[in-house]
């Protein structure tokens, strides 16, 4: 009779602690992160290693901070900063220090990235806002053809050129 008490007493003993929220065993040490970028097809960096071009999923460690930077020809350099948030772990009723101590307490904020590329305009002269447009639109044109950009990326571009000189004057 003793033996079977321990043994029912260890299995629940371990159901418990399994089920009760160790975030160690329900999340895991690292998170899949989703990164897009508007147009699609930038360079990404994290940290400052290339790591591939958007959109992408890359797995991450829960307890680090991670600076991205984008890239695109025609479009001005993006960056965003994904860090470690325990919010939602906070809000448990049961917490572990296991948890904090292995980084499975926290969820990288935010979940999925969505960057927008801004266009790469240069400077805007006060007198000539129209031959700045222009000289902006000819540049896109020409990567279009030199093939820097695709189609959709320079329709993309040239309505944002519109929109920014539209709002300018």
């Amino acid at each position: 009779m003793k033996i079977s008490a321990v043994v029912a007493s260890v299995v629940f003993s371990a159901v418990s602690l399994l089920s009760s929220g160790c975030a160690v065993f329900s999340k895991g040490r690292s998170q899949t992160v989703v990164v897009r970028s508007t147009p699609a097809d930038a360079v990404a960096k994290i940290n400052g290693v290339e790591v591939g071009r958007t959109p992408f999923k890359v797995k991450l460690s829960r307890s680090e901070v991670y600076r991205l930077d984008f890239a695109k020809s025609g479009f001005s350099p993006q960056s965003a900063v994904l860090f470690p948030s325990s919010e939602e772990y906070d809000k448990r009723f049961l917490k572990w220090g296991l948890d904090y101590d292995l980084g499975a307490a926290t969820d990288i904020i935010p979940g999925e990235l969505a960057v927008v590329m801004k266009p790469s305009l240069g400077d805007i002269a006060e007198a000539d806002r129209f031959e700045e447009m222009a000289a902006q639109i000819s540049r896109a044109d020409a990567m279009l053809a030199s093939g820097e950009l695709s189609a959709a990326d320079h329709k993309y571009l040239i309505s944002q050129i519109a929109a920014t000189y539209h709002t300018a004057l």
